[in-house]
Order: structure tokens, then sequence, then C-alpha cells
């Protein structure tokens, strides 16, 4: 996790200033609208056929054409006498950039996945290059700043006196938003919007409250941006949750926190403020538990429902189960019917719950669901099986990984093999990586073998497929010289808690 760490520092050092003048200017959601919209120049650039992972400089390009045009559009509509406020037109440019990502993505193989990436960014796996050249970037824009510091400052806090000073202020304002179409066209590719808007506003709301100082708010905002990154950084390791989404709660709740000390000290009655706003603690407490309360109890209707209702309310009884995993026997007759003929949601819903519950009877209808036409039915058909990691998963994977057209699910497929000891696992791994279109795929896939199989052979996974061919196929040459002896290392992951008595 340090190099997430790294990018959350580089991010809190320049958003952290930029909030500054965001709060100054009243425009909140600019940040959030030119984070969206660098994000449908990515988009642009993906349907234009450019890929990703293999052209970011490309990608990269279209994101910050369009941030560049987004920075003369805010420049161009902020006026001294606005008869429609600023932040309207901001907040309307977000909502038609975010549309216009959903129409281009509904062109693409995987449009609700690239949506939600850029949403939410992937800033686990970020690289050490992404995170230097990142920090290089931001250096040089923050150098800017710092030489034009007093007219940056003065057009954010008083645009009027530096009209009257001489400057001109659109030119000043289109240098900012350029400036920070650029910052964000950054920030977006390895963080995604929600996080980079999180960054840009709340440490500096934090701050504001309790300082008035440019000085004193950078500093602590900086503290503020600096100590949150470690909680939720160190929450989604040890909590195994989605970091981008983690890092944003934890700020939520550091801004909650801060407003109720800002509250207290403020007061003129600090003991009177503290006792109620702990009274308002207890109280949403007892909400909260009360609410479990409203809890259905008729569990003897749980299966007929289940067996009979619509798709709506067997969700809400699979709801109830994952809350009360005691449940499952309650249901368990029902299963096997729906895992072979149930709604999507719910055949996926229900097989989080056999792998979570370790029911390895319905390890055949499971089995049967890694040939499925859905590709999230095979993918969460394979997320369980490598949970239950049994012997008797290996033929029925094998036949998965013969027709399976995601390579994607054939390196996780590949590691299922090896997790339960079959060495047939390796030959899938090569494959991919010699072959795969992708070169995440590739690149996951000998990370998975390097975790089983020691071997000391090298392989780049972004080389030309000339060069991966004779890597791959000094490989295979060594796993059919040696492979029968080579030890195969157990790293299958535990997964939660089997329901007591369901693995017979």
């Amino acid at each position: 996790m340090a190099w997430p760490f790294a990018a959350c520092l580089v991010l809190t050092g320049i958003h952290v200033y930029l909030g500054i003048h965001v709060l100054a200017r009243k425009v909140i959601f600019v940040d959030l609208a030119l984070a969206q919209i660098a994000a449908l120049g990515t988009t642009w650039g993906v349907l234009l056929g450019w890929d990703v992972h293999e052209d970011a400089l490309e990608i990269k390009g279209f994101s910050l054409a369009f941030a560049v045009i987004g920075a003369a559009v805010f420049s161009l509509t902020r006026m001294r006498k606005e008869r429609v406020p600023h932040e309207a037109i901001i907040g309307i440019t977000y909502a038609v950039a975010l549309s216009a990502a959903i129409l281009f993505s509904a062109r693409l193989a995987h449009g609700a996945e690239e949506v939600k990436e850029l949403l939410t960014g992937s800033i686990l796996w970020v690289t050490p290059a992404q995170v230097l050249s990142t920090a290089a970037l931001y250096a040089v824009l923050g150098l800017f700043h710092f030489v034009f510091r007093r007219r940056f400052l003065l057009i954010s806090h008083d645009p009027e006196r530096a009209e009257a000073e001489g400057l001109n202020v659109r030119l000043w304002d289109f240098l900012f938003y350029v400036s920070f179409g650029f910052v964000v066209t950054s920030s977006v590719s390895i963080a995604g919007v929600l996080l980079v808007f999180t960054y840009l506003v709340i440490p500096t709301v934090v701050a504001a409250l309790f300082a008035d100082s440019v000085r004193a708010r950078l500093f602590i905002g900086w503290g503020v941006g600096t100590l949150v990154s470690a909680l939720g950084v160190a929450l989604s390791y040890f909590r195994d949750l989605p970091s981008g989404p983690t890092i944003v709660v934890s700020f939520g709740g550091c801004l909650a926190f801060s407003g109720i000390v800002h509250y207290v000290v403020s007061s003129q009655r600090p003991l009177w403020a503290l006792a109620r706003a702990l009274g308002g603690g207890v109280i949403l407490l007892a909400l909260l538990r009360g609410s479990l309360l409203l809890r259905k109890q008729e569990h003897q209707d749980l299966l007929h429902v289940l067996e009979t209702g619509v798709k709506a309310e067997r969700m809400l009884v699979l709801a109830q189960v994952e809350a009360d995993p005691a449940l499952w026997h309650v249901i368990e007759p029902a299963v096997p019917e729906l895992l072979r003929a149930g709604e999507l949601e719910v055949r996926l819903r229900l097989l989080g719950l056999v792998a979570r519950a370790g029911d390895l009877e319905l390890l055949p209808q499971v089995h049967e669901l890694l040939s499925a036409e859905d590709d999230l039915l095979r993918e969460e058909a394979v997320k369980v099986v490598r949970r239950l990691a049994r012997a008797e998963s290996a033929q029925a994977l094998l036949a998965a990984a013969a027709d399976e057209p995601d390579e994607y699910l054939r390196v996780e497929i590949g590691e299922a093999l090896l997790e339960i000891g079959q060495r047939a696992g390796v030959p899938i791994l090569l494959d991919v990586m010699e072959s795969g279109a992708a070169r995440e795929a590739r690149r996951d896939a000998y990370e998975h073998l390097l975790a089983h199989v020691a071997v000391a052979l090298p392989y780049d996974a972004a080389a030309s497929a000339l060069q991966r061919a004779d890597e791959v196929r000094a490989l295979r040459s060594w796993w059919q010289a040696e492979g029968a002896g080579v030890e195969i290392r157990h790293l299958a992951p535990s997964y939660g808690h089997a329901v007591p008595g369901a693995e017979r």
C-alpha cells in the first residue's frame, strides 16, 4: 500500500492549495466538473479505438484537450454581474459531461465498468512511475502558482480589486483553469472523479473551520489530508475494502468530526454544546439500533417467498439471509433451482451466499455456471469455486478455461487450478501471457504464476508480441522439463465464516 499512500500525499499537496481558490471563488463543484470533462475526454479516446493502458499518452492527450476546453468555458462564463450563478453553469456542465460519458461508454464492451472506474478510480493499482511523473508535473504547476501567487490569490479573493489594478481577470482566470485542468487530468487517471473532488474540497473546508489565513489553511489542510489518507489506506487494507471509496468516506467522517469540534469550541457555552453533540450522537445510534427491530421475523415464509415471489421479493429475502447467516438452512432447498433458472441478480446474490456458507452440496450447480452465457455469472462462479477450493472442481475449471472468451477470467481460472494444487493452471496462464490482448491481463497472469511457482525466467507484459513469444517459449520449455518436480504454493485465501454445519 506504500505507492497508493504516496499517491494520496501527492494529491493532498496540490489539491489543498487549489481548494483554497475554489472556496474563495465559491465554485465548489468546478473540480468535479473539470474532472468529469477530463474523464469524458478519456472515454472519447477509448471510443476512437485507443487503449487506456497501452496508449496512456494518447488517452491523456484527449483528456487534457477536453479539460482545456472546459477551462475556456468556465473562464468565459464568469461575469461580474451574473444573471445566472457561475456555480449553476458548472453544475450543468458536470451533469452533461457525466451523461455524455455514460452515452459514449454504452458503445464500449465494458461500458458500466468504464464509468465506474472513472468515478471511483483505481488508486490501489497506481505504479511508481505514475506517482513520480504526477509529482513532477504538480511541482511544475506549484512553482507556476507560487511565482504568480499574488495575481491568482487576488482574482480569487477580490476580483474587483484585481480589475482596478489593471489585471486581465479573464486571462488569469483562463490560466488558472488551464493549470487546474492539467492537475485534474493527471489526478483522474489515478484516483477517479470522486476522490479528486474529495481531496480538493474536504481538507480545505476543515481548514477553513479553524483558520483564516492562506498559510494556516494550507498547513492544516495538508495535515488533515495526510492523516486521513493514512487512515483510509489502512482501513482499505485491513478490512479488504475498495481503496477509493474508503478514503472518501474517511474524509467524510473527518469533516463531520471537525464540524462537531468547531461547534463545541466556538460556542459561548462549550460544555453545553458538547452535551448537545453527545446527545445527538446517542439519539442517532439509538435510531440505528432501533431500526434493527424492524427486521422481519417470519422465517417460515422465507422459503415460500423465494420459491414463488417476484425478483424484488427474492432479493429482499436474500438480503435478510446475508444479514442473518443462520437463515441459510431455511432457504437452502430452493437454492439449486434458482441457481439454474433464477433471475440474473438473484443468481449472482445466491452465488455469494453459497461461498459464504461454504455449502459443498451446491458445488455441481456452481460448476454448471462456469459455462453460463452471462459473463457476470461466469466470473462470480469462478470466485465461488476459488473460495470453496476443492480438488473436484479441477475438471469443471479446465473445461471452462477451454471455452472462456474473457482473458481476465482465464487468468482467474488458471490461478484457481493452482490454488487447488492442479499444475494444469500453469499452461493456461502461459497462454494468456503469450497471446492475451490486454497488457493488464498478461501482467496479472505472470504475477499469479510467480505467486504459486518459483520461476526465475524473465517476462515483460508490455513487450512486443515477438518478444513475449520468445519469453513464453522459454517458460514452456522450462515447465515441460522441470514442471513435474516444481512445488505448487497453495495461497488460497480465507473468505468470511461458513455457516455452522453447512459444509457436509
